[in-house]
Formats: C-alpha cells, structure tokens, sequence
C-alpha cells in the first residue's frame, strides 16, 4: 500500500521545477474540470432556454386542449422552472468559485423537476424525455467519478417511479415499464460514455496546455540566453529590414529593431551572398563604438529567406592574439638578449675604457660620444622590447574613472613637475571600466610625454587637456589627450602605431606602439582622433565593465 502522503507529493508536483508531467497515482471519487466553470455557464443558458421553450409550450392547441394529466399546475411548475433557472444563472455569475456540489445540486434539481414535468405531462416516453439524457450527459462533462453515475442512477429510479405511478393510475401500460428500464440503462450508458470521453478528452487538453506552457518557457529562455549573448546577433530579409536584435548589437553598433540596418553591414552582407565563403574585413560604425567583425548565416523561412548576422567585438579576439604574439615575443628577445646584449656589452666596455685614455683628441672624444649614445639607445629598444614579453597578465580591476584618472594626473605632476600645464575635466557623470591600473598607468603617462612634448615644441605656453566622458549609451568610458600641437599628417597617422616608427631623432618608435598593445591587452582601444579645434588628439575608449571576460 502506497502511503496517503506519497500519493498526494505525486499529485502535487511542480512540473516547472521537476520537468516531468503531474502524477496522479489514484482518481478522486469527485472532481470537476478546470474549466468547469466556463461550462456550468453554458449549461446554465442552456437551462434558461429549455424553461423559456417548456413554458411558451403551455400557450399551445395542445395545452388548451387539456392533453396533459394536471395542465394548471405543469404551467405553474414550467413558470417556477424558468424563474429558477434564471435566479441560479445571476447567483452563480457573482457568486463564490464554483464548486462540486453547485454542479450536483443543478443536475439533480433538472431531474427532479423534469420527472415532476413528466408525471404532470406524458410521461417520460415523451418528446421531452430526452432532456434528463442531455441533463445527464452535461453533467458527467463536468463531474468525474461516482457522483456522475449516481445522478444517472437517481434518474433512473424517478424515472421508473413515474411510469410504475402512471401504470397504476391505467395512465400508461405495462410495457411502459419496460421502456422506462431501458430509458434507465441509457442514462448510464451515456453517463459512463460522456465522462470516460471528457475524461480523455480533458487530458488531451490538459497535456496541450502544459506542451503550450513548455514551448512559451523554452521561447522565453531562448530569448534570455539570446539577449544575454555577447556576440551581436541581427536577423534581416532580403530587402536589409531588420527583424530582431539583442543587447549586445545595441551595444556594438547601436542598432535598434525599428533603425535601418547600416551601410557597412548591408554592403558586407551583399559580398557575402555573391561568395558565402569570403570573410569580410573588420569595421567600426562610429568613433564611439568598438571595432567588430561580422559573419553571415542563411536562415530558411516559410515566409522567404532571411540573413543571421553575427557581429563579433574584436576586443576579446585581440586580446587573445596578444597572449599569443608576446610569447612568441618572448622567445625573439630572449634570442635578442643573448645574441646583441653580449657584442653591445663589449663596445660599452670598450668605449669606456678608450674614454679613460689620455691621448684622444676633441674629434676622438665626439665620436666615442656618438658611440656612447646609440649604444644606450640600442640598449633601450632592447629593455623596452624585453619589458613588453615579459609584461604579466593583466590584473583587472572595476574602477571609479574620475577618482582613479585625478590620482593618475596629481602623480605625473608630482614626477613631471615643470614640463607643462595639465587641465583635467569630465561630464557630470561617473564612468567605471574594469582594466590593471598599472599597465593603463603606463600608457597615460606615454601618451602624456608626448602630447606635452609635441606641444612644447610649437607653443612654449601650450596646455594639454585631458578629458573623461563617457558614451551617451553608458557602455564604453573615453579618456582624451588633446595637445596644441598642429594635426599629424597623413602620412604619418598611416604608421603612427608601427613599431620602431618615430619622427624624432632620439626616439625608439616603441612608445605608443607598445602603449597600443598595452590597452588592447586590457580589452581597450588606443586610436588618434582628428581633433575639431585643428589639434592633435589621442582617445583611450574602455569597454563597460560588464563586457569584460
């Protein structure tokens, strides 16, 4: 024997939670549909109509005629019949929820009421007989177990009761009685019949309803695991109007589902459909967004074809490019080291001990000078070089911008004292970005030297601004150095982040080479900005804190 307690955990379990369909180990001897209630209304019509009919039928030749046993009372009894039916329509309308035994008491109230009909009237092998089988078959719609079959077997009984009465009273003949049986057998028969077949058919729709349910929560979880996918995804038709978008296509290229699909994606998307095997080449929309790189899938539809775009931030591929790129580093400059750190060495040595020689004229002196100098050149590139393979991990950290940015100007200040006028400003808002504060440190005071040497050399009064904002979308903070130097050209923008390219004499071209390196490493972007006032200006643009891996 399965315990009570057993049973009802089964009944009562939660499909949303478990993943299976409810249990029911044993039926109830009374239950109701869920939806019952909608039915006990229609049925309750229903009996409003049938009164109304029973009731204009009293008005008829037949009824005039006194054809029926007591004519006065059966009018009196349809009348009662109608005026109930239409009292118990509006109680149940505001009444409490519906319950079993409201449905039991209505069915046996239509027996009761039409056998008293039949015992004023006909009998019950009239043409009215047959409304206690609809009577019988409207409640074993709604009821389930042995209280169905007992309003047939009470039925059954009246209905036997009336013809026995009116055979007695040489109303009726015997052979009534007989019909009255069989009346009797169809009343359980329709009853067993409709409830075994409401039955089945309220589990069709109870399974229906629970496949329904299934297929909204997988949607719903589909478009959560969608919307929180950092890969921007884009459905378009053939005609470039977009369908759909998630978060993170609003925040890599700043489309939304009513905006038109940009130039640089359509014209891609026209490339790929000629060649489905080319790779397009990486684009930005705007100065405000990061760089991306887009694929391309068909998606077959009923309605015509439509195009998966995939929209990728290059940040994450960069920064693992990087990984790669500095251990390969490593090994060059461990070679590096060995193989021109050792012959360097040497001739340091050396012109230091032909430096200490008392026999060198002024024309010798300057040529060891010019020795001396590029061989602390050459032994810079190589520290610089070294210093980038040998850079660790970035440790990254959530950080305040505007607190962490003003500590970062008072200590290159503090450093840097007289080399130029700095002036810091920032919006009303608090931008946070999540990046190592040393290595980004790094890169702030590379791109400070240079903006305020690049700016002393034109303007000996020349003040470098830096500037904290962030995008209006909230998802990327921007730092700007902006000097008052005149714009770099063409030419030179083309190279500007080469390694070992620089326009100064005494430079080693790695500067902003390796700074660019550094913050591509920490998922963040180091570009030249044409300035609007014709001046020069370098932009450090963090990704949200929440787009970091």
């Amino acid at each position: 024997m399965i315990p009570s307690k057993l049973i009802n955990t089964f009944r009562c379990l939660d499909y949303t939670k478990k993943n299976t369909l409810p249990i029911v180990l044993k039926r109830p001897l009374v239950e109701t549909l869920p939806y019952a209630t909608r039915l006990f209304t229609y049925y309750n019509l229903y009996r409003i109509v049938i009164g109304a009919l029973l009731f204009g039928a009293t008005f008829t030749l037949e009824h005039s005629n006194g054809q029926l046993r007591h004519s006065d009372t059966y009018q009196f009894t349809t009348l009662a019949y109608l005026i109930l039916n239409l009292s118990i329509f509006f109680y149940f309308k505001i009444a409490t929820p519906l319950k079993t035994k409201q449905i039991i008491f209505a069915a046996a109230l239509d027996i009761f009421i039409l056998h008293a009909l039949f015992f004023l009237g006909k009998g019950v092998t009239g043409s009215i007989g047959n409304l206690v089988i609809i009577t019988l078959a409207a409640s074993n719609i709604m009821l389930r177990g042995k209280s169905g079959l007992a309003l047939a077997a009470i039925a059954s009984l009246v209905t036997l009761g009336v013809e026995i009465d009116r055979v007695m009273a040489d109303i009726s003949s015997v052979a009534s009685i007989a019909r009255a049986g069989l009346m009797g057998a169809i009343y359980f028969a329709v009853a067993y019949i409709v409830q075994n077949l409401s039955h089945r058919i309220s589990q069709s729709e109870s399974l229906a309803i629970q496949q329904q349910q299934d297929i909204l929560e997988l949607q719903k979880l589909n478009h959560q695991v969608i919307q929180r996918m950092r890969t921007g995804i884009v459905v378009c038709d053939d005609d470039f109007n977009v369908r759909t978008v998630n978060q993170a296509c609003r925040d890599l290229i700043g489309l939304e589902n009513e905006q038109a699909l940009p130039d640089s994606i359509k014209s891609r998307i026209a490339i790929w459909r000629d060649n489905k095997s080319i790779r397009t080449t990486p684009f930005r929309v705007g100065d405000d967004y990061p760089i991306v790189q887009v694929n391309f899938s068909l998606l077959s539809q009923e309605g015509g074809d439509q195009t998966l775009v995939f929209i990728e931030d290059t940040r994450l591929l960069t920064q693992q490019a990087q990984q790669l790129k500095l251990a390969s580093l490593g090994r060059l400059t461990a070679s590096i080291a060995h193989e021109v750190r050792n012959p360097l060495g040497a001739i340091s040595h050396a012109t230091q001990l032909l430096n200490e020689s008392e026999n060198i004229d002024s024309a010798d002196q300057k040529m060891i000078d010019i020795i001396q100098r590029h061989c602390q050149r050459v032994n810079l590139i190589i520290e610089n070089t070294l210093s980038l393979s040998r850079r660790a991990e970035p440790q990254t950290e959530e950080l305040e911008l505007n607190e962490w940015l003003s500590n970062a100007i008072d200590d290159y200040r503090e450093h840097k004292s007289g080399s130029g006028s700095i002036q810091l400003s920032s919006d009303e808002r608090q931008p946070r970005a999540r990046f190592d504060p040393n290595q980004i440190e790094q890169v702030l005071v590379n791109v400070l030297d240079n903006g305020i040497r690049h700016g002393l050399q034109h303007n000996k009064d020349a003040v470098l601004t830096v500037h904290l904002s962030q995008t209006d979308n909230g998802e990327q903070a921007i730092i700007d150095i902006v000097n008052e130097g005149p714009p770099i050209s063409d030419d030179v923008k083309a190279h500007l982040f080469e390694p070992f390219f620089t326009t100064e004499t005494q430079g080693t071209g790695l500067g902003l080479y390796l700074s660019k390196e550094i913050c591509e490493a920490n998922q963040a972007q180091l570009d030249y900005i044409d300035s609007i006032e014709g001046k020069v200006c370098f932009r450090i643009r963090f990704a949200h804190a929440k787009r970091i891996i």
